[in-house]
């Protein structure tokens, strides 16, 4: 087994451990879930041979446990709706989680010795050992945030979260996606015990050694934690929305969230073995809808990809040890880790307003909600709120290689992914411009506008845009999407002809990308479009649709995707 090492102590307890070479995290990709089979493979031979150790300890030779699903692997599950059959999906779809039952059959104790993250995947490895315990760190996080990428956990972790932690907790951990502490999740009883991260293996083994072999609710007497709420209630999916913050409008929009629902009404006093099935059909149905793939692409592979694309080509410098901001603006607290902030008159590296005609600024800042693009020598970093709060950045680059590249080492430091922006315009330059003509020629009052935009999650664009929507129009929770879908469409096409204007046959797949990862961590594009380009695709593929809008497609020169990525065709 190349990705987990096992070794067998005095006690006759196996500790294996999960590490995978030339990767900073542990996933679950194809390889690691052969060698998790092979594994229990040998210990139900060893069993059944008469030497079955005296328990399992399952750990992490990283500094986190396990990260998730390899999300390379969910985008290339996406595309399987193109081709493969329901049955073909549900089989690859589900095989993770049979693994994770059998983990959890076997007549061997089990104990997760959680030591770092445990998100998605590794959540569900965690919940599918007998037993659990965790390094008492500040930086544990154990949770499952499948949601925010269009996805549900897939594995198991929509039936077993609930039976440790009760349905309340159990519904708003799975719908809004946040983690737990180490403390917050021995509170709950998602873990068992917590142990100094230098003690965590022997506590793990003491545990393992003083426990019987098997899943709780494997038991006749199981039930379910005490909770004010049940899956079965007939109110059961507004009250779950209501308990995670999650609009009427989002439940709407983002498919996981009725899928997670319905995976928790689905499986509502069923066994496991028969909860899980109704999981894995649940998945197959999600990952037949292109919201999906799309937020996987944008929201985590090109958003991953980003800076190390951005970074191609350009000269490798060290960032300096200081920063000032000429005049006072704001970029929040410690916004560049290693670099401490300066007065303005000794510092190392300086920031200015777009405006500013300081020699000495290195890097200017626009704020493309007031401020027009115009030419630079300089490195130019756009920014469509706040520093602090945008999770993207775009850089346009200097006219020197060496100012780009000590603007990059800076940036760098933030420890956000940054988009290299070779465009004398940011796309969410072009979309704040576009929404604001898209109003003017409406002609119809502020309030219907508003309720097209908040039909398919526009209302933040349409606030920075507009003047009038500056203070939100009433907010109708609107559900009915067709209503948005022409301002949609119309918002996407005024992206493309930017693009072919500004681009031609200069265009490449990794600048698709990184428009699309743009304009939704810019302007809040809807993330589940997938961004301006990933939306006209599903127009494109008759996804979305409304009368009148093949004729406008029929304008289209380019298909911006296969059923893979990013892909620049003729169309």
């Amino acid at each position: 087994m190349k990705n987990i090492t096992v070794a067998t102590n005095a006690s006759g307890v196996m500790v294996a451990t999960l590490d995978m070479p030339g990767r900073p995290f542990n996933v679950f990709s194809e390889a690691m879930m052969a060698d998790l089979a092979a594994l229990i493979d040998q210990i139900e031979r060893d069993t059944a041979a008469g030497n079955a150790p005296a328990g399992l300890v399952i750990t992490s030779g990283k500094s986190s446990f396990v990260a998730g699903a390899d999300l390379a692997m969910i985008q290339d599950f996406g595309a399987m709706r193109f081709s493969a059959t329901w049955q073909e999906m549900r089989d690859r779809y589900s095989y993770l989680g049979q693994l994770f039952r059998r983990l959890e059959k076997l007549p061997v104790p089990t104990v997760a010795a959680v030591n770092g993250l445990a998100l998605g995947g590794g959540l569900e490895l965690a919940m599918a050992c007998h037993g659990r315990v965790c390094a008492d760190s500040k930086y544990i996080q154990l949770g499952l945030p499948e949601v925010l990428l269009g996805l549900l956990p897939g594995a198991g972790g929509t039936q077993r979260l609930p039976r440790y932690v009760g349905t309340e907790l159990g519904t708003k951990m799975l719908l809004d996606g946040k983690p737990l502490t180490a403390d917050q999740a021995l509170a709950s009883g998602l873990v068992d015990a917590l142990a100094a991260p230098e003690e965590l293996i022997a506590a793990a083994v003491e545990m393992v050694l003083g426990m019987k072999a098997g899943a709780r609710w494997d038991t006749a007497d199981f039930s379910m934690p005490d909770s004010d709420r049940s899956a079965a209630d007939e109110d059961f999916r507004s009250w779950a929305c209501e308990v995670a913050g999650v609009s009427a409008r989002d439940s709407n929009l983002y498919p996981a969230v009725d899928a997670i629902i319905n995976c928790l009404t689905g499986g509502h006093g069923k066994s496991i073995d028969a909860a899980c099935n109704v999981e894995w059909d649940i998945f197959v149905d999600l990952m037949s809808d292109p919201v999906s793939s799309n937020m996987v692409t944008t929201c985590f592979l090109s958003k991953t990809a980003a800076t190390k694309n951005s970074l191609a080509g350009v000269p490798e410098i060290a960032a300096p040890a200081s920063f000032a901001v000429i005049g006072g603006g704001d970029l929040g607290k410690k916004p560049f880790k290693k670099m401490t902030q300066e007065s303005e008159v000794d510092a190392d590296f300086y920031l200015a307003d777009l405006a500013s005609s300081d020699v000495r600024a290195d890097l200017l800042v626009q704020d493309l909600r007031v401020t027009q693009s115009a030419l630079s020598d300089k490195p130019v970093l756009r920014l469509s709120g706040t520093f602090a709060e945008s999770e993207v950045l775009e850089l346009a680059p200097g006219k020197s290689a060496e100012d780009t590249a000590l603007a990059m080492a800076v940036l760098q430091r933030s420890g956000k992914p940054i988009v290299v922006s070779r465009s004398a315009k940011s796309v969410n330059e072009v979309l704040i411009s576009a929404m604001r003509s898209a109003y003017a020629g409406a002609g119809v009052s502020a309030q219907n506008f508003y309720t097209q935009c908040e039909a398919v999650g526009l209302e933040w664009l349409a606030q920075t845009a507009i003047e009038e929507l500056a203070e939100p129009a009433r907010s109708l929770q609107v559900t009915d999407r067709a209503l948005g879908l022409p301002l949609l469409l119309g918002l996407s096409l005024d992206v493309y002809a930017w693009l072919k204007n500004e681009f031609g046959d200069s265009a490449n797949d990794a600048l698709l990308a990184g428009i699309d990862l743009l304009a939704v961590y810019g302007v809040e594009f809807p993330k589940w479009t997938g961004g301006p380009l990933s939306c006209l695709t599903m127009f494109q593929r008759g996804e979305l649709k409304y009368s009148g809008a093949q004729a406008l497609l029929a304008q289209l020169e380019w298909r911006f995707k296969n059923e893979l990525g990013y892909k620049l065709a003729a169309a």
